[in-house]
């Protein structure tokens, strides 16, 4: 009876173990946006290089930082150029059902999760972009940089 009892305990501990615990979630990270589709048609992220790469940082335990760069209107006659002005929006998000939310911030709600790999995420989400009261499918495109 005991070789079973320790039998089943040794079994019923190696079930237990699991690999998962070793592995970062893949939404943990840098990620910047690279395309917008909108109903099928696929535009290139507009942001402002010469001031810095807009990003979405998602970090542990459910924060995240969200860094959108405004195009400086000063014109650079100085030498270094004044620095470009940017909004940050902090907070929190949760994912459910395949659904990312993020609270705490107005700029970006989120989306749905369409593709999650360790470089690319894939959120779509239901707006009406050119005010014409019908809803448009947007699906944002965004890349992570795995060398940081």
């Amino acid at each position: 009876m005991k070789k079973i009892i320790v039998t089943l305990f040794l079994v019923l501990a190696f079930v237990g173990c699991n690999d998962d615990d070793n592995q970062v979630d893949v939404l943990v990270g840098k990620w910047y946006p690279q395309v917008v589709i909108i109903n099928g048609e696929s535009t290139p992220y507009q942001e402002n290089s010469n001031c810095g790469r807009d990003y979405l940082q998602l970090n542990e335990f459910n924060s995240f930082e969200i860094v959108d760069y405004v195009e400086n209107d000063v014109e650079a006659k100085t030498t270094p150029a004044p620095p470009c002005p940017l909004q940050k929006f902090y907070g929190s998000y949760t994912v459910i059902n395949n659904e990312l939310k993020f609270h705490g911030s107005n700029f970006f709600q989120g989306g749905e999760i369409v593709e999650k790999s360790a470089d690319q995420l894939k959120l779509k989400r239901m707006i009406d972009v050119n005010g014409d009261g019908t809803e448009d499918e947007v699906i944002e495109v965004f890349v992570k940089n795995l060398a940081e």
